[in-house]
């Protein structure tokens, strides 16, 4: 008899958040700001271009950390027409940009579901390939305070599907592999890495990509539209209390 989940695990952008406007828009305007005439078709290009060549550690900093994204920031906005005096600016102002609770926002149904789950005594954590800035964008957008942790891969240096990331997690949770259910939009960091952990896991697929959610039935894993069916898949009301 399959164990009721005692933890749940939730990734965060796409899963908890969305961005208001296309990464490569925001990127643009700033560029703008320093000097530059991108548009976000060059945004695109270069993104692409410099997340390919750059090595997931730079000078001691992991990828998505505040200081990768330094050098990451430097040679994007170089490759945007940037001045070079003026790229580190660019860079401050992009790190305003993705602390800004404005740009961001919460799926309709997560700051409910997320209550709900807390009062079954879950234990709520976030997985997430993000920098260690994340907890104080969950704390702007007012989701912080139902999770007892939040993990990231730029303070752990390791990313999903990396079982690592999951493993240090769960010694969060003090959970175990089996008793725990991880959530997220992504097929291969999320669904695919909680499943080598032991993790159980739920694909998150919000605009209903058929391709996905093809691959997730064919591992026995549910596909969501939303959260809402996580309550559903929690230990129930009852047995938590009582546990």
């Amino acid at each position: 008899m399959q164990q009721h989940v005692q933890a749940i695990f939730l990734d965060a952008g796409n899963t908890l958040f969305v961005e208001r406007r296309p990464r490569t828009e925001m990127y643009a305007e700033v560029a703008r700001e320093f000097g530059s005439e991108a548009t976000a078709e060059h945004v695109e290009r270069s993104f692409s271009m410099r997340m390919k060549e750059l090595p997931a550690s730079i000078d001691g900093a992991y990828r998505f950390s505040t200081d990768w994204f330094r050098a990451f920031h430097d040679l994007l906005f170089q490759d945007l027409g940037v001045p070079g005096g003026r790229t580190g600016d660019a860079h401050e102002r992009m790190v305003e940009v993705f602390e800004d609770p404005a740009n961001f926002q919460v799926f309709e149904e997560v700051p409910e579901v997320l209550a709900d789950l807390a009062d079954r005594d879950l234990i709520l954590g976030v997985v997430s390939n993000w920098s260690e800035r994340l907890p104080r964008l969950l704390q702007a957008l007012g989701i912080a305070e139902p999770f007892d942790f939040i993990v990231t891969s730029a303070e752990l240096r390791a990313e999903k599907p990396d079982r690592s990331i999951f493993e240090r997690a769960l010694f969060r949770a003090g959970r175990r592999a089996s008793e725990t259910l991880h959530a997220g939009d992504h097929f291969e960091r999320d669904v695919r890495g909680a499943l080598n952990a032991g993790l159980r896991a739920a694909l998150v697929e919000r605009n209903g990509d058929p391709a996905r959610k093809r691959s997730s039935e064919r591992e026995g894993v549910p596909v969501l539209r939303d959260l809402r069916p996580l309550l559903a898949l929690a230990a129930p009301a009852s047995h938590a209390s009582s546990s």
